[in-house]
């Protein structure tokens, strides 16, 4: 076994909820009175932190990005939940590591209580030792603080699609592996490799086992 610990992000990595994040991100940028981008810029809100995304491609002060938070976890809360698949192969992926004694955890921008929720709704949160989210209103912690949590063992390997998955596995001492089919591209790693590229969860196997 190459890899003792495995750390999924979740959107982008685990699931496709780009439908349900863009619909809820919509509906808090219209309530708190900014324009409401093009798909394109908030296919960029998958991924990062959401009060990062509305002062950066929205232009929102301090105050209106945490009532944005607030409202779009509101809203996450009631429709946006839903909205969510399984990427094909991560049911056999996380089956076949934890068959073989490896440790998964999740590390996700998230609050937890949603991250389990939805892990629970795919019939994979059985799988999972840990979860790191975040505590929401009490503290929006960031990657670096999740990773704590995530890190269960050494060597260990983070799965993520963007730039923040790659930096924060360093900072935690961590090998990446970059997930193509999920909602980064190359900017996302440009001058910061990560050591694997995977094409779909699968690929995950012969690198951890």
């Amino acid at each position: 076994m190459k890899y003792a610990n495995v750390i999924f992000d979740m959107d982008g990595v685990l699931i496709d909820n780009s439908e349900g994040i863009m619909h809820c991100a919509r509906y808090a940028i219209a309530a708190i009175g900014l324009e409401v981008p093009p798909d394109g810029v908030l296919r960029k809100f998958i991924g990062p932190a959401l009060v990062w995304s509305l002062k950066t491609y929205c232009g929102a002060s301090d105050e209106q990005a945490l009532r944005g938070l607030a409202l779009y976890r509101e809203k996450y809360v009631e429709t946006g939940i839903k909205m969510f698949r399984l990427y094909d192969g991560v049911e056999e992926t996380v089956r076949t590591l934890h068959s073989a004694g490896v440790r998964l955890s999740v590390a996700s921008g998230k609050p937890t209580d949603s991250v389990r929720e939805i892990l629970s709704s795919a019939g994979i949160d059985g799988y999972f030792e840990a979860v790191a989210g975040t505590e929401f209103p009490a503290k929006v912690s960031s990657k670096d603080e999740q990773m704590k949590t995530a890190v269960l063992a050494r060597p260990a390997l983070m799965v993520g699609d963007r730039v923040f998955d790659i930096e924060c596995a360093a900072n935690a001492g961590a090998d990446c592996a970059f997930a193509r089919y999920g909602f980064g591209d190359e900017s996302d790693y440009a001058g910061m490799r990560p050591k694997y590229f995977i094409d779909r969860p699968t690929d995950i196997i012969p690198l951890v086992i």
